[in-house]
């Protein structure tokens, strides 16, 4: 009788760890596309940003900004509540692709808080509206080249990210 329970609690012990180490991939695997959309609608609002801008509609550039800015927000919220876990998985191409991601978003982030700026003087004055743009046009390719390494990592390991 005494075995029994030995094996039975061992047996206990080795589903509650199991569960707890996948515990951490299954939140991060239910953050992951909720992050991505938030990425790519502010990358559609930034886009429908600029072309409000350069068809002289202000105010839908600047409401689309916002939309923007909301969006990478949104998305900094989950990459915090990622990161929170990630540090414990194992492989380190998840952890890569996660690090990648919080770069591509930080850049991102830059360029739209710099479009808004452009956007806010945009009647103003045309060198510090120059400057604005060219910032953000800089910050946002150095986004788009983390998010072209990202994908890199994820076509490359097709086993690792089912997407």
């Amino acid at each position: 009788m005494r075995n029994k329970i030995i094996v039975i609690a061992i047996l206990v012990f080795v589903i509650a760890i199991s569960g707890c180490i996948n515990s951490d991939m299954d939140s991060i695997n239910q953050s992951i596309p909720k992050l991505n959309d938030n990425i790519k609608n502010g990358d559609l609002n930034f886009n429908l940003a600029v072309d409000g801008l350069n068809s002289n509609k202000i105010a839908n550039a600047n409401a689309k900004i916002e939309l923007a800015i909301g969006n990478f927000k949104n998305a900094k919220i989950n990459i915090e509540d990622i990161k929170r876990t990630y540090k414990n998985l194992n492989n380190t191409k998840y952890v890569t692709y996660i690090d990648l991601i919080s770069k591509e978003l930080e850049f991102k982030t830059n360029a739209t808080l710099s479009l808004q700026s452009a956007i806010q003087v945009y009647s103003g004055e045309k060198t510090t509206f120059n400057r604005y743009v060219d910032n953000a046009n800089d910050y946002m390719k150095n986004g788009v080249a983390i998010q072209m390494e990202r994908y890199k990592l994820v076509l490359n390991n097709p086993d690792l990210f089912n997407q």
